[in-house]
């Protein structure tokens, strides 16, 4: 959504350049910074969520494999609170290609088991250079927290993306909607073939 406001900023920037006037200029430009602000809003607004579904997910999804009994009403509360990048890096660990039963074989997908297997080691990853990112950032800014890797498993991607430099989200926030949409279905496809 930024783009266009922002080209639409440059293109008036060139049309105003030899007037003393910029007013048309200013206000595209508000209306630029505006738009930034929200979708960055939007964005971690989302990825707090999906982030919180995808850990839940894959917790209810281990207990239903391990034939443990449900989540309690306060252990599901706790997992859908934005878990730290440590604790999402975790889930997108689990083995969910391995957990899930195979699809009858008249509806097989060849090589789903192993694209599956793919495309949660993508965002696992890719999670795993958001905090480096974060960690990079925090030197950038000469902030105490987070020095470590460690340090920064610890840390919320809401609170630790400042507006000022690009968002860590980008590049992941796709496949994590992606991800965390798929998670029910898997559990479904568990359930049912119990």
């Amino acid at each position: 959504m930024w783009d266009r406001p922002n080209n639409a900023g440059d293109t008036a920037g060139l049309y105003t350049a030899p007037a003393s006037f910029s007013f048309h200029e200013e206000a595209v430009g508000q209306l630029a910074s505006d738009v930034g602000a929200y979708e960055r809003r939007a964005a971690l607004i989302a990825w707090r969520y999906a982030a919180a579904a995808l850990v839940l997910g894959v917790a209810v999804l281990r207990r239903v494999v391990d034939n443990k009994p449900p989540l309690t009403v306060t252990g599901v509360e706790e997992l859908c609170q934005e878990p730290t990048l440590g604790q999402l890096h975790e889930a997108l660990s689990a083995p969910v290609a391995d957990l899930v039963p195979a699809r009858p074989i008249h509806s097989a997908i060849p090589g789903e088991r192993e694209a599956t297997a793919r495309r949660w080691a993508t965002v696992r990853d890719a999670v795993d250079d958001v905090m480096n990112l974060v960690q990079e950032l925090a030197a950038d800014e000469d902030a105490d927290h987070p020095r470590t890797k460690d340090e920064a498993a610890t840390c919320l991607l809401t609170r630790h993306s400042p507006p000022p430099t690009d968002p860590t989200y980008d590049g992941i926030l796709e496949p994590l909607f992606h991800l965390a949409e798929e998670v029910p279905y898997d559990i479904h496809r568990t359930i049912k073939q119990a």
